[in-house]
């Protein structure tokens, strides 16, 4: 069985792939979140990213190609499934990965992995966009960089809580996730939540000393 390695997958453009935004919304969120904390983690690490950005694509629907065979390695579904395409999960074939890469135009990719004879044939209709400009010159998705709305952050930090496990130091977190605690540390004391502004002081106390 064919799997891609993470270098292989984060190489791959951050385009969006997906054809129905609202599919693909519902689906990773409901995948995301009933995926185990080592299945998250493991999808974290083969794409290169961090967890705020599993939630834009709840916001966006949009998801790029290496973000979508992550989650079909890691949780063994169909990349299909992921962006819209097909009704049932299914599973991680082999066909599905090579095809995905096929139509994103990554001949270069499965050159270097699979033998010419073994790639797919040419099953399908190219997809494109409006102006028929082909898939892999869309706008790029907006991954890393985008602000985080407030809503975006509380998801993060009770993402981030909830996959710590008990015995796990804090202070190993990254730099992102501590500025996303904080962050949310700040909205709840400025709406007055119980503890919350007792706390603020606390950590501004530490950071001054």
């Amino acid at each position: 069985m064919l799997f891609l390695t993470s270098e292989q997958i984060q190489s791959l453009k951050q385009t969006n792939i997906s054809i129905d935004g609202e599919k693909t919304k519902e689906r990773v969120q409901a995948l995301w979140k009933a995926a185990k904390s080592a299945q998250k983690q493991e999808i974290r690490e083969l794409a290169d990213v961090v967890t705020a950005t599993v939630y834009r694509i709840y916001n966006t629907g949009s998801i790029s190609a290496k973000l979508a065979i992550a989650f079909a390695q890691v949780l063994n579904i169909s990349p299909y499934y992921l962006i819209g395409e097909a009704d049932e999960p299914g599973e991680c074939a082999e066909a599905d990965l090579l095809r995905l890469l096929e139509q994103q135009g990554y001949k270069k990719l499965l050159a270097e992995i699979v033998p010419a004879e073994a790639k797919p044939k040419r099953a399908y209709t190219r997809r494109k966009k409006a102006d028929d400009t082909p898939i892999e010159e869309a706008a790029p998705v907006e991954e890393e960089h985008a602000p985080m709305s407030d809503e975006e952050i509380a998801q993060a930090v009770e993402e981030i809580l909830a996959d710590l496990p008990p015995e796990e130091p804090i202070e190993i977190l990254p730099e992102e996730s501590l500025q996303a605690l904080l962050h949310a540390l700040v909205i709840r004391a400025g709406a007055s939540a119980a503890g919350a502004a007792e706390k603020l002081g606390q950590v501004q106390a530490i950071l001054l000393t």
